[in-house]
């Protein structure tokens, strides 16, 4: 068996998804330290926020990974060898925690301090109604030439390539709302996500720089597991390769693509993705059919996943 653990991004979130996980008592040190990095207890910082709260950036990126550091606390002592961690969005940076090669304290901070810094450059940036829109369907010559062409006339960029011309694109809110207007008649799969900043777009270049910065002056090391790199599929084994893929990806586009590609070409033959929800392990069952995946949310008990493995 070659296993690979997948760590998802920015959807996904729901009132109640931290719920259990804040009150585990496996997940006890998981709790401290995300509280110690928020400055207040974790489970009162999450009670205080309503429903629409859970969805702006800083918020989201924090919830999600408490959900996915809580969750491979868990399910880490019954898995076999992990041959390979692959991240989508923030997921990558969690990868590294998954990988050994961050502490659960220093990718909480970093986790908050890219939040941060992608909200700086995203001030000037019309967020209204959500940055971020999902293309996705086949479709005809005609509507991928009208695509391309509101892509330009609006200074879109692709953000996220994941399978058959299915893309996730960004830029200012306005524009997406444009961008929706003009082609939801010729695309009706469009779905405009609840996403607060342009992300993996040249509107947070300056973030990009900025995080280099922070994670050159961190504790991130070598990955003691292979991290794939978002923006090109490429493995990643060195502290300084690591710190150069988690800070181009915030302002470059992510090959979500090449990445399930990577997997499969590695022999990879079991996929667990942490959540929430299992988008990615769905996205690698149905380009690689040859692979079993499932997100640990798939199972009602997460302690079901070693009679799967085994």
């Amino acid at each position: 068996m070659r296993l690979a653990i997948l760590c998802s991004g920015q959807a996904g979130q729901h009132r109640n998804m931290l719920d259990e996980l804040l009150v585990a008592s496996e997940c006890e040190s998981v709790r401290r330290a995300a509280s110690e990095v928020l400055g207040q207890d974790v489970a009162q910082w999450w009670g205080e926020l309503d429903d629409s709260e859970i969805f702006l950036n800083s918020n989201a990126q924090f919830a999600i990974a408490y959900y996915q550091i809580a969750t491979w606390v868990r399910i880490a002592a019954q898995l076999p060898e992990v041959a390979l961690v692959a991240g989508y969005s923030l997921g990558e940076l969690i990868a590294y925690y998954v990988a050994g090669a961050l502490t659960a304290n220093e990718t909480f901070r970093l986790v908050r301090e890219r939040a941060r810094l992608m909200d700086e450059a995203a001030a000037g940036v019309e967020r209204d109604g959500g940055c971020m829109v999902l293309w996705r369907g086949r479709v005809s010559p005609a509507a991928l030439a009208a695509r391309d062409h509101a892509v330009a006339e609006y200074g879109l960029d692709v953000a996220i390539k994941r399978r058959h011309g299915e893309e996730v694109l960004a830029g200012p809110g306005d524009a997406i709302a444009h961008f929706v207007a003009d082609l939801q008649a010729m695309n009706p799969g469009l779905v405009r996500l609840p996403v607060t900043v342009p992300a993996h777009s040249h509107y947070l270049a300056r973030a990009a720089t900025a995080f280099r910065d922070i994670l050159a002056a961190s504790a991130i090391a070598a990955p003691r597991i292979t991290v794939l790199g978002a923006v090109d599929a490429m493995p990643v084994r060195s502290r300084e390769a690591a710190i150069d893929a988690l800070s181009r990806q915030i302002a470059t586009t992510i090959r979500w693509d090449g990445c399930m590609e990577a997997l499969a070409e590695s022999g990879i033959d079991r996929v667990i993705e942490l959540g929430p929800g299992n988008d990615l392990a769905k996205l690698v069952g149905a380009e690689h059919p040859q692979i079993a995946a499932h997100a640990v949310g798939d199972f009602g008990d997460y302690r079901a996943l070693a009679d799967w493995l085994h």
